[in-house]
């Protein structure tokens, strides 16, 4: 018995020794072969590993290797999916044989990693094949009903130390890269929290990342988890306390929060990049979030998106070329002026048009598809009140379909389409608005306040151009405007109109006239009416309005104009015809006709003497052609054309040929009136040369005869 003993003792010592000893006495190229083809055999991929091998057994297992390399799959760019310089594996062995796995050390030391998704949604990290090798695959694992128990897993000191990763995404067409990576893992059960602690430099921008994951078994078993999160990329910032399930898919649910004040920045991390456009600077977001590894649903939302605060729902998909957002959200103020080209400046009055170019390229940053409410709309200097819209963006088209818009006071509906697909960004749009109040509107989009009423604007229009200027010169279209109980601020067409009529019945003279027209031009004049309506048609920025109308108290007006947008410049021209009584029935004055010219910003008023005296004379050879007693020639009809429209002249004639003596014969004139005679005259027919070209000259025998 005693030797059967000593022999067991002896053969424990030898086993010791063996255990000790042997890796240290054995080559490591004695059995390096052998583990680079059983890695390679559990793998699937070719394993190679450095000369710088060492194993030791008791008292715990420990491996290290150096130059540890796994071959790419086949078929897609670069040799090698991991290399790692260094990696140090330390293992207790005497948990091992009770079924658990005690990870004292894992250490990688700069190890690459290059992960490859081609077009055909194919990747060089499936292992699968290699895990079927694995025959024996849960050897000491339990059936459960949930699944697979897995062994129970402690680690130690674990951690990756000056890695990089890189990320080639060809089937979204994005690249993404970390170099510097520095994590610590700690896991001390599978029952317990998986603490990971890491920084690393993320598409170039500093990035840190803080994650717990309470209970890795039951993620491990198809069951949720909680998981904890707080990361920073750059100057972007996110939270997250989720509940995740890994099972057929990684789906995750729970509050978020999320702030990045560079937008375009954060887009660059996530492999997008944003076209240099107006806005999309900042983006935050909150509220309870569900989805999974390409897309995810906000729910409860707050959303801050540059100068837009909203609420609601919205859901982003991050899976194709570019994210998609949809969704339903409110908010107070809808603030488009980032988004638009801003608005150009003058000295006085309305500003000149800019030729700067205007970007709309950030429409190509993201589709979208949002319903919005808001309650007031914010575009340059025009304010919008309570509205719906409901926003499409499609590769660089917006369309926006506005089914309810309150402007001013007024409610109606409208379109805008921006198209930034092409070489040149394309206009189309149409509005239709009631019981607008048109002062404010006329402030806003005028520049000036001296339009007041109540009414109808319609406007459907295309347009195209990168500049305000080219806009301007492309509009076509057409709208019309329907005022009612209105005036028109600084000036008195009415007090024109009689001023004008007064001249031409002989009741004041032309000094008086331009002293009447100065004083009904101003500032607190103006010509109320009870309906002012016109429509119009737009041609390559040039507006016709070939029917002008206008009645109220004391004045009724007619009439026809022209406004250049591209140039800035008006010309209407108007017939008013003043009235003794508000309702304009009674004592109607002939159409006086005045004209509104000059230029956006310094637009005048004042009679139209080209149209007048055109007036005059043809009232006058119209009385001649109607059977009337004609004059002897034409000269003298244009004479008495004048001498009725200037009543003043032939008037101081008439008194100069009453005073004649009596003895003078008959048909002369005293010397002096016939002087001032001759001398209206050669004023009135210089006057229309000056108009018609100049009469032509009689020869000197005519003239005497005459």
């Amino acid at each position: 018995m005693s030797r059967i003993i000593f022999f067991i003792l002896a053969l424990l010592g030898v086993t010791l020794a063996v255990l000790l000893l042997a890796p240290g006495v054995i080559p490591a190229a004695t059995y390096k072969p052998r583990i680079e083809a059983a890695a390679s055999n559990a793998l699937g991929r070719e394993v190679t590993i450095g000369d710088d091998l060492s194993i030791r057994i008791f008292p715990k297992t420990a491996f290290r290797v150096n130059e540890l390399t796994i071959a790419n799959a086949d078929g897609f760019e670069g040799d090698t999916l991991v290399r790692v310089k260094d990696a140090s594996v330390g293992v207790k062995l005497f948990p091992l044989l009770s079924g658990s796995v005690e990870v004292d050390q894992f250490v990688l030391t700069e190890p690459a990693i290059n992960l490859i998704r081609r077009s055909d949604g194919s990747v060089n990290w499936n292992l699968a094949s290699g895990a079927d090798n694995l025959g024996a695959d849960n050897q000491g694992a339990e059936e459960t009903a949930g699944g697979r128990q897995p062994r129970d897993l402690k680690l130690g000191d674990v951690r990756i130390v000056d890695g990089r990763a890189a990320f080639k995404d060809e089937l979204a067409g994005r690249t993404f890269a970390a170099e510097d990576i520095d994590v610590g893992i700690v896991l001390t059960s599978l029952n317990a929290p998986l603490e990971v602690d890491g920084a690393m430099i993320f598409q170039g921008e500093p990035t840190k990342v803080d994650l717990v994951l309470t209970d890795l078994s039951t993620l491990m078993a198809g069951e949720p988890a909680n998981l904890k999160l707080d990361m920073t990329f750059g100057e972007t910032k996110a939270g997250a306390d989720l509940s995740v399930v890994n099972g057929d898919t990684f789906t995750y649910s729970g509050p978020i929060d999320f702030d990045a004040p560079d937008l375009p920045a954060f887009a660059a991390l996530t492999g997008t990049t944003l076209a240099d456009a107006p806005g999309f600077d900042s983006l935050a977001l909150s509220g309870d979030m569900e989805g999974g590894a390409s897309a995810m649903r906000l729910n409860g939302a707050t959303i801050g998106f540059d100068e837009i605060d909203a609420q609601g729902s919205l859901t982003l998909d991050w899976s194709g070329a570019k994210p998609r957002a949809a969704g339903i959200l409110s908010t107070e103020r809808l603030d488009l002026r980032p988004y638009m080209p801003p608005p150009a400046t003058g000295a006085q009055g309305f500003p000149e048009w800019s030729d700067a170019e205007m970007d709309f390229t950030g429409l190509r940053n993201i589709d979208a598809d949002i319903d919005i409410s808001a309650d007031e709309i914010l575009l340059n200097d025009l304010q919008i009140g309570e509205s719906r819209l409901k926003l499409t963006v499609d590769n660089g088209r917006m369309t926006a379909d506005i089914p309810e818009l309150a402007m001013y006071g007024g409610l109606g509906s409208g379109r805008l389409v921006v198209n930034a697909r092409g070489a040149s960004t394309s206009f189309a749009g149409n509005f239709d608005m009631e019981a607008v109040n048109a002062q404010p509107l006329s402030r806003d989009l005028m520049k000036h306040d001296n339009l007041l009423g109540l009414g109808a604007f319609k406007l459907d229009f295309t347009a195209t151009g990168d500049s305000q200027a080219a806009i301007m010169s492309s509009i076509d279209g057409s709208g019309g405007f329907d005022l009612s109980d209105g005036a028109l601020k600084g000036v008195n067409i009415a007090k024109i109109a009689q001023a004008a009529n007064s001249l031409r019945t002989g009741a004041i003279n032309p000094a008086a006239l331009a002293s009447a027209v100065a004083t009904a031009r101003g500032p607190r004049e103006e010509t109320d009416f009870a309906t002012f309506l016109s429509n119009f048609s737009i041609a390559d920025g040039l507006v016709n309005a070939p029917t002008i109308s206008m009645t109220g108290p004391y004045v009724t007006m007619n009439g026809t104009g022209q406004i250049n947008l591209a140039a800035q410049t008006i010309d209407i021209r108007l017939a008013p015809r003043a009235t003794t009584t508000a309702d304009g029935l009674e004592g109607r004055a002939i159409a006086i006709p005045v004209r509104v010219s000059g230029t956006f910003a310094k637009p005048s008023i004042g009679i139209d003497g080209e149209a007048l005296a055109k007036a005059a004379l043809q009232e006058t050879l119209g009385g001649f052609l109607g059977g009337a007693s004609a004059p002897a020639s034409p000269e003298e009809a244009l004479r008495e054309g004048l001498s009725g429209l200037l009543g003043a002249g032939n008037q101081g004639a008439a008194e100069a040929d009453d005073n004649a003596p009596a003895d003078a014969p008959a048909g002369d004139e005293p010397a002096a009136a016939n002087e001032d005679v001759k001398t209206d005259e050669q004023r009135i027919l210089e006057g229309f040369g000056a108009i018609f070209g100049s009469l032509k000259k009689e020869e000197p025998e005519e003239k005497e005869s005459e």
